[in-house]
């Protein structure tokens, strides 16, 4: 296959993703994305698919040292042979106290796990904004073209900042998908700075503390009552919390 005239077939986009097609075949795929948006959305939400299944099939293990230090931390100190006798009431609290204690632990760590890997997400989609071939589906710097685009599309509407802080430049939107939400993709520039802004319903990554940066890039996080923006951008912190702000500003009041 050298070439495609029309749309491939779900099961070929599949394959593309998998990586299981010859050097031509994947090539011919390649040239359709570069045109075809409708084609290349699918292969994203395949690729995140793929992505978030290979997370999910991971479980946490706790070391075997680990939960022996856990142990020996709540044995009481054995001082003679009558006090290593414990009643059973004993020891029916100290395994309450080692449970809530690992129960506390493993949460705290599946916490920090979906942070490292939304923020891993918001960089992967940042840069794929930035790659040559990526247009947004709708081009504006007009929030009376971009804003009305989205109506219909998502399960939620957002308002845009009449007046946006100085050097900030609104290019457009696309549809995308952020933690599982469906999402708005909004595309500004800061001087010559890329901006990538998701905004999306408040529950989900709402409870999560993202880093300020990461690999270079900040990332600022604000929400309403009903949605969330996060922006991540290459641009100076303090640009990239201003527009934040704006965009926060014209949401419902929480």
């Amino acid at each position: 296959m050298s070439q495609i005239s029309q749309h491939p077939e779900p099961i070929q986009l599949t394959a593309f993703v998998d990586g299981e097609l010859s050097h031509g075949e994947a090539q011919a795929i390649q040239q359709h994305l570069s045109d075809c948006h409708a084609c290349t959305l699918r292969v994203l939400s395949d690729t995140q698919l793929k992505a978030a299944t290979a997370r999910a099939s991971q479980r946490f293990v706790p070391p075997p040292a680990a939960l022996q230090r856990l142990a020996s931390q709540l044995a009481p100190q054995e001082t003679t042979r009558s006090s290593r006798r414990l009643s059973s009431y004993s020891w029916a609290w100290a395994a309450a106290a080692a449970v809530f204690i690992l129960a506390v632990w493993l949460l705290g760590w599946r916490q920090m796990k979906q942070t490292n890997n939304l923020t891993a997400e918001l960089l992967d989609q940042h840069l794929a904004v930035l790659s040559t071939g990526a247009v947004p589906e709708v081009i504006s710097s007009d929030r009376h073209t971009v804003k009305p685009w989205f109506q219909g599309k998502l399960p939620f509407s957002f308002n845009l900042p009449e007046t946006l802080p100085p050097d900030t430049t609104l290019k457009g939107g696309d549809l995308t998908f952020l933690d599982g939400q469906p999402a708005a993709l909004l595309l500004f520039t800061i001087q010559k700075h890329q901006v990538s802004v998701f905004v999306t319903q408040q529950p989900g990554i709402s409870v999560l503390r993202l880093p300020a940066n990461q690999s270079g890039f900040a990332i600022k996080s604000a929400s309403t009552r009903d949605l969330r923006v996060t922006a991540i951008s290459d641009v100076n912190p303090a640009e990239l919390e201003r527009l934040v702000a704006a965009l926060v500003a014209v949401q419902s009041p929480a």
